[in-house]
């Protein structure tokens, strides 16, 4: 897994993907899941901290999700409406 140390700067006006924030997560997930596991509980000093991050990534994610799914209906829609002008100008 590899650490980000800095918050990345968004230079070229993308946004993040289903595919990337779900992998952050699934990164998130199996931390916790290592965690909790293993055989003797020891904390690290930075644990609370990591896990901060982590609810906050957790947070931030359902309305990025949210709006990743707003932008797939739009173009399906879009996309639909084109279709039917296409089956509508072809039966005139």
């Amino acid at each position: 897994m590899q650490q980000i140390t800095e918050f990345p700067k968004n230079t070229d006006d993308t946004t993040l993907n289903r595919a990337e924030l779900i992998r952050f997560l699934s990164d998130a997930v199996e931390f916790c899941h290592g965690k909790a596991t293993v055989g003797r509980l020891q904390a690290a000093e930075s644990d609370s901290t990591r896990l901060s991050y982590m609810r906050a990534l957790a947070q931030m994610s359902t309305p990025l999700l949210a709006a990743l799914r707003d932008n797939d209906l739009e173009a399906i829609n879009k996309r639909l409406d084109e279709i039917e002008a296409r089956q509508q100008g072809g039966k005139e």
